[in-house]
């Protein structure tokens, strides 16, 4: 794994550095007043630093045999199937449904199909989360969610 992490540092590397140029061209700015270079430079620093950090590590670890296996190895097919369909179907129903029923229901769905737990369980965690989105979002920075047919 170390010839492949290195490979992968060097080209994380190699666009750590292309943000970074391509942000100072773009006028960086100052903490006060950022120009819109500022968070690319900021990224690309972050990014070099672990990238950096992988080269590193790669380079002072022990040689490991370089074996490329299946990535889908293990995984239930089904579940990422209905995963992918009940997002694609929330991304059409969230405007007729709204914001806190739709997003209350998908996140119970992928808690049952993610981890089979107690429905109670996850019915309290979809409800805390999606309420505190809400008033994050909607109430103090006045971001318009979709309010379907119930009206909030």
């Amino acid at each position: 794994m170390n010839r492949l992490d290195q490979f992968s540092g060097l080209f994380w590397l190699a666009i750590s550095i292309i943000a970074c140029v391509e942000s100072v061209r773009a006028h960086i700015g100052t903490f006060e007043n950022p120009g819109p270079g500022f968070l690319p430079l900021w990224a690309g620093v972050i990014l070099g630093i672990f990238t950096i950090v992988l080269l590193i590590m790669s380079t002072l670890r022990k040689r490991v045999e370089d074996k490329i296996t299946n990535p889908f190895k293990g995984l239930d097919l089904w579940k990422i199937i209905l995963v992918m369909a009940s997002l694609f179907a929330y991304s059409f129903l969230l405007s007729w449904g709204g914001y806190i029923i739709m997003t209350i229901g998908l996140m119970v769905f992928l808690f049952s199909v993610i981890r089979r737990g107690r429905v109670w369980i996850d019915l309290t965690i979809a409800l805390i989360t999606v309420l505190a989105s809400y008033i994050v979002f909607f109430k103090w920075l006045d971001i318009q969610l979709p309010k379907g047919i119930f009206w909030f």
